[in-house]
């Protein structure tokens, strides 16, 4: 379990992320559906009264993310500042990210790297202290691969609970004002399902662990987080959120478990559901695993829970609430040095 001190270091930095995360995308053929989807929807705002109460359920699939495969790379934020250093993109591949790469207090920044083209067709993008590999869908590497060194990055020196730590995360922006599904992103009142599926492969895992360990503030963790945020521009609380986390591995702990937290950065409720939720078994080095489920009643269990607890009590309907961010990665708070594969990523509202 995150120790509060990291919890709010941790969604500081994501908190940064939702607001440095605006991508806005072009026209392409993959997009086709979700584009239609999009005009239906705002033409479906235009005739409301401009509350969520008046929009319609949703009457197809929709996805509410893009590029899952990592096609088109990503912005490439720099360590310290968050701002765009530049792009992150393999020979052959799509020139317009839909994702940014945050790298929150690495010692280095992976903008500029050369890429290394690997026997499965892949591209690995690495500095001493991480790596990122994405290549097309038809590489056996496929879809993204995340490589973090704590060790290099710390020094072979365990950190005190007051220091940052290295992340290696990506993200992107679901809903409006900015983000790449806009107006179109359903309520979460308006949803039957939300249908999360994430296939994760943990490659290589060693803590190093040796005097001056502490499990309180030393670990390595994985995890995906969904910004839950009151986007009714007619309620009181329009713009306040709440996180809702999937932890995924977490080496301190066999099977990840339920959790509820407060950032006390924020103020913001976070509502860790771990990998419990959907297996009775943790992630095993060397083994894929499938993590998939409809998330809809624990996000709503999450918002009733915040509710319960004092958080967002301007509004205590789902109809003003959407999934407006998406992300997931490494941060890494020990000595760890880590490999984790994820493929298959899909988030489907019905």
């Amino acid at each position: 379990m995150r120790t509060k001190k990291n919890l709010k270091r941790y969604f500081y930095r994501l908190s940064k992320i939702a607001l440095l995360a605006g991508i806005v995308l072009l026209g392409f053929s993959s997009c086709n559906k979700a584009d239609d989807r999009q005009e239906e929807f705002s033409n479906e705002l235009s005739k409301s009264d401009g509350t969520s109460e008046s929009l319609l359920a949703l009457t197809t699939p929709l996805s509410l993310l893009t590029d899952q495969n990592f096609q088109h790379g990503f912005h490439v934020l720099h360590p310290s500042t968050g701002v765009v250093q530049g792009s992150i993109l393999y020979a052959g591949g799509g020139s317009s990210p839909k994702w940014n790469l945050s790298q929150w207090y690495s010692n280095s920044s992976l903008y500029g790297a050369t890429p290394t083209l690997l026997s499965s067709g892949s591209y690995r993008f690495a500095d001493s202290n991480k790596a990122i590999t994405i290549g097309p869908a038809s590489s056996t590497d496929r879809d993204i691969i995340f490589a973090i060194n704590g060790q290099n990055e710390f020094g072979d020196t365990y950190r005190t609970s007051s220091q940052p730590f290295p992340h290696l995360i990506i993200d992107q922006r679901i809903a409006d004002p900015d983000g790449w599904l806009g107006s179109a992103t359903p309520f979460i009142g308006a949803l039957d399902s939300l249908n999360f599926q994430i296939d994760a492969y943990l490659d290589y895992h060693a803590r190093n662990q040796k005097a001056g360990y502490n499990s309180a503030i030393h670990a390595l963790q994985f995890s995906c987080v969904f910004l839950v945020q009151n986007l009714n521009p007619s309620s009181a609380g329009y713009g306040k959120s709440m996180y809702f986390l999937i932890m995924l591995f977490d080496d301190r702990y066999s099977l990840p478990g339920f959790s509820i937290n407060e950032d006390i950065f924020s103020g913001q409720l976070i509502y860790d559901v771990g990998l419990a939720s959907f297996s009775t078994t943790g992630l095993v080095q060397g083994q894929w695993k499938t993590v998939k489920g409809d998330i809809l009643s624990q996000i709503k269990q999450g918002l009733d829970e915040a509710w319960s607890r004092g958080y967002l009590l301007e509004s205590q309907s789902y109809n003003d609430y959407k999934v407006s961010l998406f992300t997931m990665g490494f941060e890494c708070t020990g000595l760890n040095i880590g490999t984790m594969k994820t493929r298959n990523l899909s988030l489907i509202a019905y």
